[in-house]
């Protein structure tokens, strides 16, 4: 996104927001009180705080990367783009999680770590596309939660989205219209699958892998659509909001997210305010995203069972770390977007 769009939406703002719901939820879960969270208490099950979060990144993803497919040059450079944000971060990371986390909070001798071939092939998660692997030899086996990053298996789907949307070079970006009719096709079939077959037909249709395909299809669509949500803003996000509301009083009803949500994410993006300037020093939303779980889990292990402290604790040291990732990081590899073309 270009610095002068990028200081006249919401978007840096709802993902860091995002992040954080997604910090929050975990918060809990991590301990085994994910029924304590509040908004599943206040919503009678039906939502939580994590399902806020991943269903906002999923929205502004799918719109924001169709917006890529469409400006960019060539599919190659497309996909180097993507590459220089998900990649280098996720190289680090690995490293850190191998050769730091992994030996301190091992349950197994040093020598026994080291010469397990699972604590290598740890880092096939450099590359989600592919699948990953959440657990290190020893490591918080004793955790509700063994994994040292769960939060990374969106990024699984993240980048099959990515590689989804080169369709759209396939079929011209002139006839984008085609990409469209196939993700109405996808909507259909888990219509069809849901309701008149109860998941049994296609049960991947069933997953939440599925689901939040889908939110990040469906708004892709609104980009290629041309959606004009300035002329018709406060009516595209009283009506959406209301869809979400009677998703969430009536769950039978709720296949109104695939539809209301990606329209009122991105609707309240287009706001304009000061929210809009929330990326001005840079955008900390992967990072924090990224570092937040391993650091939750570590907490956890030193004792830290409060799920309100480990959420402020968690925060106060996630920030600086994600910014620091953005300064020495993933800003400058981006820099780089322009070497391919």
């Amino acid at each position: 996104m270009r610095l002068k769009e990028r200081f006249q939406n919401n978007y840096d703002f709802l993902r860091i927001f995002a992040a954080f719901c997604i910090i929050f939820f975990h918060s809990f879960a991590l301990l085994g009180k994910s029924a304590e969270d509040p908004l599943f208490q206040l919503s009678g099950g039906q939502v939580h705080f994590s399902f806020v979060g991943l269903s906002i990144f999923f929205c502004i993803s799918g719109y924001l990367i169709a917006k890529s497919a469409v400006k960019s040059p060539t599919v190659i450079n497309y996909l180097w783009k993507r590459l220089l944000r998900i990649q280098p971060l996720l190289l680090v990371t690995c490293f850190f999680t191998i050769f730091f986390v992994g030996p301190l909070f091992t349950g197994l001798p040093l020598k026994d770590y080291f010469s397990n071939t699972e604590t290598y092939t740890y880092f096939r998660n450099i590359l989600p596309v592919f699948g990953m692997q959440f657990t290190l030899p020893g490591v918080f086996t004793h955790h509700v939660d063994k994994g040292v990053n769960g939060s990374l298996w969106t990024l699984i789907i993240e980048e099959r989205m990515y590689i989804l949307m080169t369709l759209i070079f396939l079929y011209k970006k002139d006839k984008s219209k085609y990409f469209i009719f196939l993700i109405l096709i996808i909507n259909i079939l888990y219509i069809v699958n849901r309701y008149f077959f109860y998941g049994e037909i296609l049960p991947y249709l069933s997953t939440t892998g599925f689901y939040y395909s889908l939110l990040f299809l469906n708004s892709a669509c609104l980009y290629l659509l041309k959606l004009r949500f300035k002329e018709s803003q406060f009516l595209l996000i009283s009506v959406s909001f209301i869809c979400v509301l009677i998703g969430i009083l009536f769950p039978k009803l709720n296949l109104v997210f695939f539809f209301a949500l990606p329209v009122l994410v991105n609707s309240i993006a287009k706001i304009k305010g000061k929210l809009n300037f929330a990326g001005k020093y840079g955008d900390f939303t992967y990072g924090t995203y990224v570092f937040s779980f391993p650091v939750q889990q570590i907490l956890i292990a030193k004792g830290v069972l409060n799920p309100y402290y480990l959420f402020l604790i968690t925060a106060i040291i996630v920030l600086p770390l994600a910014i620091l990732s953005w300064n020495l990081i993933e800003y400058p590899f981006l820099k780089l977007k322009h070497k391919v073309k």
